[in-house]
């Protein structure tokens, strides 16, 4: 008789049924968790024609097989994945991944429902792996012992690449949130064409998938939808304004907001449908009033800032259209913040309050991008003539170039205030790093140029707190190098023209403040300084604590 080629569900469902070691159930039933007719059987199938007894099934020929450290097995270990770390290193990091990047940087995930099905075995292995790569840096087990931080998530993120190629469903929510993920594991690592590639496919499938207008009828599943759709829109904003490749999302009035945190973080799958139906969420505001909901807003206002320094640069607009244009962005932050309910206002009692509910570092980011869209907008007032043409005193020059610099030091306090709490340092995302960089570079302004005291000694402060918490991100990301490195080429330019010519918004200072993964060239040469190797940082070679203090020491 002719062996079967594939199994019963999957000849039912006309999918591609593939086996990836003799005798073990197929891809897809493995997933699904079904019972498989090939299971234990003598024969097994690649995808291509049937394979000889005795011989383990070929993988697919476009996957590159990769080598992870395996723990031994024995015939009563339970049946797992075999490329994934022990279960209890793979719980741990999981639940790293939900403390320190859900919901911080990544909103497609509910906690409770992903947690419940990763211990049992039942999420795709190409997220589990993608939440490995994400956070094994920050792990203290012994499995990662004599690994440096910067190169534990290589290899699980070249396994989660092959493990999201060979899955057996192109076009699902699973599919979509592991590009996403993934995407953003390949950025971090510096590998910028797989994260082109894995973001372009996101925004695919959310058009294919037609979110957020599609969703599921299950509660869970609904809220999930609607943030992963958000997640991407919002990727597409911040990398077009760095990268200026043109937008495909559009999004309408009528789609829903995220909802509020704390209400998705409690829903349970044994919750009656009703309790979370449309209707309910709409009579009690929860779309509105939640912190991911508000962040919307502050994304589309990034990218426009983006694009008008770019144009300011391009001689695009004149300068009263420029001035213009500063005065209707400025109006979308002032309204932005004055619509701010209550309960987002950024008091003590707020950061203590969301702090208690554990969504301290959620808050937090809140208020880091806000402050950074302002430093980016009021950047080029730092050398702005403070008189008109006319010989009167441009006040509102000067009243811009203060925001600046007020702005680059509430952002630095608030990562100061966060990253000095147990449990709540800053560490979703390197690109953290290039926020303080553009902060430090306008307080070294202050230091330069303030006649003041006291602003002097403020400024001197939060840079050398600042240079404190960009140390203790370069230990995790190797990303965070690069901008200490750009921050040094800033402090460089300082020593060698100690003018205010050093805050002009030119294509040197488009680049420092909008292609933050990119590295640039000392300003007044055109030699590019790499960051140092491995073996420099291992050795002690890497720029010390007292060069770096010298920014807190530079005055005219």
């Amino acid at each position: 008789m002719r062996p079967a080629s594939s199994c019963t569900q999957c000849r039912s469902r006309k999918k591609r049924c593939i086996v990836p070691q003799l005798g073990r159930s197929c891809s897809l039933c493995t997933r699904k968790n079904w019972k498989c007719d090939l299971l234990n059987t003598a024969t097994s199938f690649d995808g291509h024609g049937p394979a000889r007894v005795g011989l383990p099934a070929r993988p697919p020929p476009s996957q590159e097989v990769v080598q992870l450290p395996q723990p031994q097995t024995t015939p009563t270990t339970p049946a797992r994945s075999p490329n994934l770390p022990p279960p209890a290193i793979c719980n741990e990091l999981v639940d790293i991944y939900f403390d320190l990047i859900d919901e911080k940087q990544i909103i497609m995930f509910h906690r409770n429902t992903f947690i419940t099905a990763q211990r049992a075995g039942q999420v795709p292995d190409f997220l589990v792996l993608g939440m490995i790569a994400a956070v094994a840096r920050f792990s203290n087990n012994s499995f990662f012992d004599g690994i440096h931080p910067w190169d534990r998530g290589k290899p699980w993120l070249k396994a989660a690449i092959q493990a999201f190629y060979a899955r057996s469903e192109l076009i699902d929510l699973a599919s979509l949130q592991g590009s996403i993920l993934l995407s953003h594991v390949a950025y971090v690592e510096g590998d910028s064409a797989q994260e082109a590639l894995l973001a372009s496919q996101a925004i695919r499938m959310v058009q294919m998938l037609r979110l957020p207008e599609n969703l599921s009828p299950d509660p869970i599943q609904r809220e999930i939808e609607i943030r992963a759709f958000w997640e991407i829109w919002m990727i597409e904003h911040w990398d077009s304004g760095r990268t200026q490749i043109p937008r495909q999302l559009t999004v309408s009035p009528n789609f829903k907001r995220p909802l509020e945190e704390e209400v998705f973080r409690n829903m349970d799958a044994s919750d009656p449908p009703e309790r979370y139906s449309e209707a309910n969420i709409e009579a009690s505001g929860l779309r509105q009033c939640g912190l991911w909901s508000s962040m919307l807003a502050m994304s589309e206002i990034h990218l426009q800032v983006m694009r008008f320094n770019d144009e300011i640069v391009q001689n695009l607009l004149s300068p009263v259209n420029t001035r213009l244009r500063v005065r209707e962005i400025a109006k979308m932050l002032d309204g932005w913040l004055h619509g701010l309910p209550s309960h987002l206002q950024d008091t003590p009692e707020n950061r203590h309050r969301y702090a208690s509910r554990g969504l301290g570092r959620e808050f937090a980011v809140h208020w880091l991008v806000y402050h950074h869209q302002s430093q980016l907008l009021y950047y080029q007032f730092l050398n702005q003539n403070v008189e008109l043409p006319e010989g009167c005193p441009d006040h509102e020059a000067s009243m811009y170039a203060d925001r600046c610099r007020m702005h680059a030091a509430a952002l630095s306090q608030v990562m100061w205030d966060t990253h000095s709490v147990p449990g709540m340092e800053c560490l979703w995302s390197p690109v953290n790093g290039h926020l303080l960089v553009v902060a430090s570079s306008i307080l070294l302004y202050t230091l330069l140029f303030d006649t003041d005291d006291k602003s002097i000694a403020r400024a001197r402060t939060l840079l050398e707190q600042n240079f404190i918490i960009l140390l203790q991100f370069r230990k995790y990301w190797s990303y965070v190098e690069l901008s200490m490195t750009r921050l040094r080429a800033f402090h460089r330019a300082c020593q060698m023209n100690s003018t205010k010519e050093n805050f002009s918004i030119d294509q040197w200072m488009i680049d420092f403040l909008n292609r933050y993964d990119a590295q640039i060239s000392d300003r007044y040469s055109d030699d590019i300084r790499p960051p140092p190797s491995d073996a420099q940082i291992a050795g002690g070679n890497a720029p010390s604590v007292d060069l770096w203090l010298q920014l807190s020491e530079v005055r005219r």
